[in-house]
């Protein structure tokens, strides 16, 4: 009996349905290779107990042709002999490997790093959710660094906007100005500028535009070696510290008179070889009379350096210093503005607060009695008379801070502890008026 053709095409048809019904199921279900239950937790569940999963195989060339490739993507990599995960983008693929990348386990607030292939305890840097601490387990701060710190460093020889990249920043081959970056945009953060221009070229910091630098728009750093930290509060730039060089003198020096003048000067050599300012320091111009004001300049405490105290209005205290730089501008009323006393401030160019600029310093009482030799006539008249210009500005009382004797006497102090040359009249003297005093200064080249 020949088979009922018709009854098979449909039996066949049913079947057929069913298996794409069962296939179009799988498509949207888990998959099970050797198991008939996947796990729940997986997509694809390949299980063998005497095969394995094979990975496309291929070299680093051919891996580095694949196009964007996915994160995620898994490779074998045969020249590495490591299997290879896309921990990046399509974009930008990065390939870590997986072999050996679990992350540790260790103490706890430990932080990881990556070797470039696995990752790894950072036995040095740790984090208790609060403080992180470098070389200790237990910070006490927000950061504690228990070891050496370093700083970048940058030296740079033309004008220059600072940016995040600089810290410290060492300036040569001036003059220039190196500007700072707004202030409003980095609140708190700090630089180290230092002058190793060994010509001694100027370097100006500009405080960006209308942003000030401890009130002025800009800052000088004058001589070899003057360096300074400074910090933004968010609205303008702050000094922390300023330094200068004592084996190369000014520590102090600035070009700012009293007045707000620049101080400028010529240089003038008397018959006995030596080259002298001028004019006193702080003087606005050479002396046209024995008592021309203009020409008096400023007052200064013996062996002080250039702080504010040497303005002859500024105001005074009665405390004593216990170190070489009191560390503000008032002038000291007593017989001696330091306790102990220190009678090596201001001798030569090397003086620790010697307030000539580079390369000047105070003259000693020889040089000063070498001088009054030449004169014609002595006292006032003849320092006046001397291409020294001097002048009666008077000086400054140490017990009360008035000014004494001004508009008929010129005293001008030496770089010896305690001793000035006087100019009364007709007379002058070489004595000890105590160091408290405020006195003129004239610098003679080194």
């Amino acid at each position: 009996m020949r088979p009922n053709i018709h009854f098979m095409k449909i039996k066949r048809i049913i079947t057929l349905t069913a298996l794409a019904l069962a296939f179009s199921n799988s498509i949207f279900s888990q998959v099970g290779i050797g198991t008939t239950t996947p796990d729940p937790s997986a997509e694809l569940d390949v299980t063998s107990t005497s095969r394995g999963f094979l990975l496309p195989r291929m070299t680093t060339a051919q891996r580095d042709l694949i196009g964007s490739p996915a994160a995620g993507l898994v490779i074998y990599n045969t020249t590495t002999s490591k299997a290879e995960v896309n921990v990046g983008t399509s974009v930008a693929p990065i390939w870590q490997a997986t072999s050996g990348a679990s992350l540790p386990t260790g103490t706890s607030g430990q932080t990881l790093r990556h070797d470039g292939t696995n990752w790894v305890a950072n036995s040095t840097i740790f984090n208790n959710g609060t403080n992180v601490g470098i070389g200790t387990t237990s910070p006490a701060s927000n950061l504690d660094i228990q070891g050496s710190l370093g700083y970048k460093v940058n030296t740079i020889t033309v004008a220059t906007t600072l940016n995040q990249t600089h810290n410290v920043v060492l300036c040569n081959t001036g003059p220039y100005t190196v500007t700072l970056p707004a202030a409003g945009s980095n609140t708190g953060k700090v630089y180290y500028i230092k002058n190793i221009d060994a010509e001694g070229d100027d370097i100006t910091i500009d405080g960006n535009a209308s942003e000030t630098i401890d009130g002025g728009l800009t800052f000088l750093l004058d001589p070899y070696k003057h360096a300074v930290r400074i910090v933004s509060d968010g609205a303008s730039w702050h000094v922390l510290e300023e330094a200068g060089q004592l084996s190369n003198n000014n520590n102090s020096f600035t070009p700012i008179n009293c007045n707000g003048t620049i101080f400028t000067w010529n240089n003038v050599t008397s018959s006995t070889g030596k080259v002298w300012m001028d004019r006193n320091l702080g003087a606005g111009q050479v002396a046209t009379s024995m008592y021309d004001a203009n020409a008096y300049g400023d007052l200064y405490q013996w062996g002080r350096a250039k702080d504010g105290h040497q303005c002859r209005t500024s105001p005074t205290t009665t405390i004593l210093s216990k170190d070489n730089t009191p560390g503000h501008g008032k002038f000291i009323i007593s017989t001696n503005w330091r306790s102990p006393t220190n009678d090596n401030l201001w001798q030569g160019v090397n003086g620790i607060n010697n307030p000539c600029p580079s390369g000047y310093r105070l003259p000693t009482m020889a040089e000063w009695n070498a001088e009054s030799a030449t004169w014609s006539n002595t006292g006032l008249d003849g320092a006046f008379a001397s291409i020294l210009k001097l002048t009666g500005g008077g000086h400054r009382r140490a017990y009360d801070g008035a000014c004494g004797h001004c508009n008929s006497v010129g005293w001008n102090w030496s770089s010896v502890y305690n001793q000035r040359i006087s100019l009364w009249g007709s007379d002058h003297d070489m004595n000890s008026p105590g160091i408290s005093a405020g006195r003129s200064v004239r610098c003679i080249m080194d």
